[in-house]
């Protein structure tokens, strides 16, 4: 699932400063006449001054065409990365208009790289391609103020999405684990014939969306088939995969280390220990696992690779490799990144980060006297960090920037072949 990003928001710097600017001079005027005789002069605002407007902000306009067998009386919503990807936010409702069609007018910063789809208030009822297929993140940059049409082909109630399971995969609800949490285990070729092999265990977050394009609301990792073609060829050693379900509604607080103060959260703690002390027992008592932290790896994206590298800091004595995909290194002003620094000491495994340069909350100006102010300016600080605590480059360390690569499934699955072939090469030594 895509996951949760920071909104552009506008400020009132401009509104306080003109405030402040006529608070001082009719402090000043006020002073002279203290001075005196003659009164201060009156000084007023004309009553049709306005402020100029914010250039850097653009309204846009989502029109939206619905299909024609949409229930009478359906609300449409927008939901995307900015705003938490919630499909039935009140705020993000759309309007009906005298010729059928939906729309809304929403203010983004000039730059800003949209991702978003519509639904009619939850992810049940999301759009689909005509055929009932899932369909990709739809995208925008904002340029300027301006309507943009929209036509939605289909809805996804009452049309059951084709599997794209690919390979040996089992799912299992676990009443013990996250109060009954479903997981999915990908077992890799061989696995059934070679009876006394050992197998290394990625274990991976956001289960919905790692094997099935049915069960993902915004398209799959393709890890099945990614393993299928690389474990054959030998680019990978074989391993099993183990992907855990989101939480849905309690993605955001199980998906973060520490609250945020706009956005709550900060049960990250207690949901990774409930893998380590839960679900690994589990996988280790019922698959041939390679039960060492040399043999188990952590993967996520996103709010998942935040949680993959806090893991790294906590748990180095269970997991040896790490992943982290576009990590949402802004989380509480940062915190991943002061948490690492306080650690000080290099943890024991090895770390794969990546971020894609047309994320959302990215600019184009590279000028590091601007400071951390974008993901990829956060990515490289947290490259330094662990650089400085003795972390090789390309050696137990490699440091992707994606170019032209966006917030979303679509661009981890063409980044997981890379990913796989860092964590566990062929030749890993146990």
């Amino acid at each position: 699932m895509s996951a949760l990003y920071r909104t552009s928001r506008s400020d009132g710097l401009g509104l306080a400063g003109s405030l402040i600017g006529l608070i001082g001079l009719l402090a000043g005027v006020l002073a002279v006449s203290a001075c005196g005789d003659n009164l201060a002069p009156q000084v007023s605002l004309a009553p049709d001054a306005r402020l100029e407007p914010d250039p850097n902000l653009a309204q846009v306009t989502f029109l939206v065409t619905v299909p024609g067998n949409t229930p009478a009386g359906s609300k449409v919503n927008i939901a995307g990365n900015f705003q938490n990807w919630d499909p039935g936010s009140a705020s993000h409702e759309l309007t009906r208009q005298d010729d059928g069609r939906y729309a809304i007018t929403l203010e983004f910063q000039r730059g800003t790289n949209l991702e978003f789809k519509f639904t009619r208030g939850s992810w049940e009822t999301v759009e689909k391609s005509a055929d009932g297929q899932e369909i990709g993140n739809r995208l925008l940059t904002v340029e300027a103020s301006g309507t943009q049409e929209f036509t939605v082909a289909r809805w996804s109630d009452g049309t059951p999405p084709p599997s794209t399971i690919t390979g040996d995969i089992e799912t299992t609800i676990m009443p013990g684990f996250l109060g009954g949490r479903r997981i999915w285990v990908y077992l890799p070729p061989g696995y059934g014939t070679d009876t006394e092999a050992r197998y290394p265990v990625l274990y991976m977050f956001d289960g919905q969306n790692v094997f099935d394009a049915a069960t993902s609301f915004a398209g799959e990792w393709q890890v099945d088939e990614t393993l299928e073609t690389l474990i054959p060829d030998e680019d990978v050693r074989p391993i099993i995969v183990v992907a855990v379900d989101n939480g849905g509604a309690q993605r955001v607080p199980e998906y973060t280390p520490w609250p945020d103060a706009e956005r709550g959260g900060g049960q990250g703690t207690a949901h990774l220990q409930a893998i380590v002390g839960t679900l690994i027992p589990y996988i280790d008592q019922t698959y041939r696992t390679l039960a060492t932290p040399a043999g188990r790896a952590l993967a996520g994206s996103s709010l998942g690779g935040l949680m993959s590298l806090y893991a790294a800091y906590e748990h180095d004595d269970v997991f040896g490799q790490i992943a982290a995909l576009s990590p949402s290194l802004w989380w509480d002003d940062q915190h991943m990144l002061g948490h690492a620094q306080a650690a000080g000491d290099k943890p024991a495994v090895r770390v794969y980060m990546d971020m894609g340069t047309l994320e959302e909350g990215n600019t184009v100006d590279e000028d590091p006297e601007n400071g951390v102010d974008d993901n990829i300016d956060q990515l490289r600080a947290m490259q330094a960090e662990l650089v400085e605590q003795g972390f090789v480059l390309d050696t137990d360390l490699k440091v992707v920037e994606a170019a032209e690569a966006r917030h979303n499934e679509t661009y981890w699955a063409m980044r997981f072949p890379d990913v796989v072939r860092f964590l566990f090469p062929p030749e890993l030594v146990e």
